[in-house]
């Protein structure tokens, strides 16, 4: 990964927690998956976010794919869609610094009861840049 200090996990961890208030839900597990590439490790990612019929700002559905900054292989990350949905618009997104390269994870809340994982709650795909340290909520899923 890129040596720049501004790039932090927990810091991009804590950002995506903030996202989905997870506060307000204790006894809730949030998974945190970086979005890696499988030759190059933990790197930059150019996202290319396809939007499909049914998509909403805070109930994504479609597909992300991601190219690796080091070796330039894109590859999809994320799928959330079916048969039945169909391709409306595409995003690649820019940070506010024009850096457009991110470091990319998935934070999703698991429902817990008495310490036991239950159902899929919701999710948020989140990146920060590694050029000014921004972090940026991406998609939501729920």
């Amino acid at each position: 990964m890129t040596n720049d200090s501004s790039v932090s996990l927990s810091g991009l961890f804590g950002f995506a927690r903030e996202c989905l208030a997870a506060h307000r839900y204790p006894h809730d597990h949030h998974t945190f998956n970086v979005f890696t590439c499988p030759d190059c490790g933990v790197e930059p990612l150019a996202l290319r976010i396809e939007h499909h019929t049914g998509s909403r700002k805070r109930d994504f559905r479609g597909v992300i794919f991601a190219r690796c900054s080091t070796c330039d292989r894109e590859r999809r990350v994320f799928s959330f869609t079916g048969a039945h949905r169909t391709a409306l618009r595409e995003e690649r997104p820019v940070c506010d610094c024009g850096h457009g390269t991110f470091v990319v994870a998935k934070v999703e809340r698991i429902e817990g009861d008495h310490g036991l994982p239950g159902f899929f709650d919701e999710g948020v795909i989140v990146g920060q840049c590694p050029q000014c340290g921004r972090y940026t909520a991406f998609v939501y899923t729920d």
